[in-house]
């Protein structure tokens, strides 16, 4: 599964954004988009609230290229939120999950 997700225009108008692995509302992170809406609007709804104007820079997560695709399924890796999946694993890194999948061989998911 890859998460490219689409932000509803909600979501960018609060100012929430997403990188390939997080969401992200001025300086919090969230795995999920309605404890990130869930935050911004309560935030928004404060008293006194001035929007944030500085700039934030999250590093963007790109999802894995068709050859890495392969070797990923050779060894029953998947592709999940922005993370490398293997058995009960999560790697930010292929190369980490191709590493420990060539040394513990065995814990593909079902269907994975």
């Amino acid at each position: 599964m890859d998460a490219s997700p689409v932000l509803p225009p909600s979501a960018t108008a609060l100012g929430i954004s997403f990188d390939g692995r997080a969401y992200h509302y001025r300086e919090y992170s969230y795995e999920r988009i309605a404890d990130a809406l869930a935050y911004a609007r309560q935030d928004r709804d404060r008293p006194g609230f001035r929007e944030d104007t500085t700039p934030r820079q999250w590093k963007q997560w790109a999802g894995p290229t068709p050859e890495e695709r392969l070797h990923m399924a050779a060894h029953g890796i998947v592709y999940e939120h922005g993370r490398y999946c293997y058995g009960p694993y999560r790697y930010d890194l292929l190369s980490a999950a191709l590493a420990y999948a060539q040394h513990a061989p065995g814990l593909a998911r079902p269907g994975g």
